[in-house]
């Protein structure tokens, strides 16, 4: 009787794994090794995640470049010819080829580069719902994220699948998608507003069930854009989240029976290490670097999973450009290139916006300056995040710009008291989970020993006068802040509540900030060397 079983599930089996019509990955060369069952050994799962749309060469910086990472890609899969290419989300917003194209020079570059999944990315939203499905058929691939749900329908959007089941190397692979969380934090409220993030863990858990019953894959990968950092003493990769209640995100998916192995995103980092004997990988961003979940099989099935991060910028100069790819570029910048070449204004020296500047850095203060003066208010705030890159020293262009602020933001004044306005600025002095606030207006005074909300003691604007709780002024913001993004609620909720009120510009702040930059025709070297704006007492 239990021979009849065995024979009627493997014929059960047979017939969903026929009717889902799985692809098969894998080319056959010298590096090649085979076991006695005809599979191959070995199996590569590679990854780029935050991309961010950059498909050109940062000559001056670390990023390679979509031509170059196509060598490197190439030179991957010839040595793990039983491979796969996948992305963990925010593949498009971000550059100026990219924004123009609406991500299409993105899809391009993904199909020509043989990408076989990708999850979502926060980013992935800058656009709303309307561009997955046709990112999904220039691109050739499927979005899976499992624990993304259409409020309107209550199921998982028409664009979207749990997961993809592919054969690679002669192995049934599973790669389960998943969202994080963290996106009602770091996408613009208007854009998500139809679509809810559930826990992954217990999604995944669910898709586990699933398809170990119906199709007993071999291996299974998680493909996320959870954030995570690694503890630099122990090695052992830890979530990275906005939100306190969801800081075990990562965890929780390591502790999934089931799951072999994670690619994370989302907090662009390098991280290369073990979580409950998972191998957990990030290829920090822009595609600086390649991560690789290595497979290894024998006649009994998989024997061990390891992670490893190729960092491709350390030897950048020295790859050889994909000139299928550099003709890719070529066609688009020459539909797009004449208004990004455009100057605005000479800068006289470079304004750094690197992570290890803490608080204010001189970009932040000089695109806050020009806000301020765009805008014409009393201060101005805008979130870290929302500024990509260091501006070098040299001619500024459109093109540089588009870079910097890749996002459609747009301005929306404040009027407000000045307890409130303490408050929005307190809100970015040394964050937690998001880039600190960039501000300019005047000087802010704040202690470290009272709690975040009641940090700022004073703060002095320009003209000489000393915020006064009770009295009125103005601060421009942009939408993104002033719908609770990166967690700035005492805006939203002040707006809600009436005590703040608010007025949407819908010019977007790129544009202000860029005319206001042409305007003054030079940064001044001395803007490097900003003015103590923040001071601890």
């Amino acid at each position: 009787m239990k021979k009849i079983i065995t024979f009627f599930t493997a014929a059960l089996l047979s017939m969903s794994v026929f009717a889902e019509k799985i692809p098969s990955y894998g080319t056959t060369n010298s590096a090649s090794q085979f076991l006695e069952n005809g599979k191959s050994k070995y199996v590569s799962i590679f990854a780029v995640n935050d991309i961010h749309g950059t498909i050109e060469e940062d000559l001056a910086g670390k990023n390679p470049g979509g031509a170059k990472l196509s060598e490197v890609i190439k030179e991957l899969q010839l040595a793990n010819p039983e491979s796969i290419f996948v992305t963990a989300g925010d593949n498009y917003q971000g550059s100026a080829l990219s924004n123009l194209s609406q991500g299409k020079i993105m899809s391009d570059f993904f199909k020509k580069v043989g990408v076989v999944t990708s999850t979502i990315g926060n980013h992935e939203f800058d656009w709303g719902d309307q561009m997955f499905q046709q990112w999904e058929k220039d691109g050739g691939f499927n979005f899976i994220a499992c624990n993304l749900i259409d409020k309107r329908t209550g199921k998982i959007p028409e664009w979207c699948k749990e997961y993809e089941l592919c054969y690679v190397g002669g192995h049934l692979i599973c790669i389960i998608g998943a969202a994080t969380k963290d996106t009602v934090f770091t996408a613009s409220k208007k854009r998500i507003e139809n679509f809810e993030f559930l826990d992954p863990a217990e999604c995944i858990r669910k898709v586990l069930r699933k398809v170990e019953a119906s199709y007993a894959p071999e291996a299974v990968i998680v493909l996320s854009h959870i954030g995570s950092h690694e503890n630099r003493l122990t090695k052992t990769p830890v979530s990275a989240s906005n939100d306190v209640s969801d800081k075990f995100e990562l965890e929780d998916v390591a502790k999934l029976k089931g799951v072999d192995a994670i690619i994370t995103g989302h907090s662009h980092e390098y991280v290369n290490g073990t979580l409950n004997g998972k191998p957990v990988v990030q290829a920090y961003n822009y595609g600086r670097a390649i991560s690789q979940i290595k497979l290894t099989f024998n006649e009994a099935g998989l024997k061990s999973a390891k992670g490893n991060v190729i960092e491709v910028f350390k030897n950048k100069d020295a790859i050889t450009e994909d000139p299928e790819i550099l003709s890719l570029i070529a066609e688009y910048k020459a539909k797009y290139g004449a208004a990004l070449g455009e100057k605005i204004c000479l800068v006289e020296n470079e304004l750094s916006h690197e992570e290890t500047v803490p608080n204010v850095t001189p970009l932040g203060y000089t695109i806050a300056s020009a806000m301020k003066a765009a805008y014409k208010t009393d201060f101005a705030v805008t979130n870290g995040g929302g500024l990509r890159k260091t501006v070098k020293a040299g001619t500024l262009t459109v093109n540089d710009m588009w870079e910097l602020i890749p996002f459609d933001n747009t301005g929306v004044v404040l009027t407000l008291k000045g307890k409130d306005l303490k408050k929005i600025v307190d809100h970015g002095i040394n964050s937690v989970g998001f880039r600190a606030g960039q501000f300019a207006g005047g000087k802010v005074y704040y202690t470290s020993r009272m709690p975040e909300g009641s940090r700022v003691t004073r703060i002095v604007l320009d003209d000489g006068r000393t915020v006064q709780d009770n009295e009125t002024y103005t601060c421009v913001v942009n939408d993104f802040m002033a719908e609770g993004g990166d967690k700035y609620t005492v805006i939203s909720e002040g707006i809600k509540a009436g005590s703040i009120s608010a007025n949407n510009t819908y010019i977007p702040f790129r544009d202000a900030v860029i005319d206001q930059l042409k305007n003054w025709g030079t940064v001044r070297k001395s803007w490097s060397e900003i003015p103590q704006v923040l001071i601890a007492e």
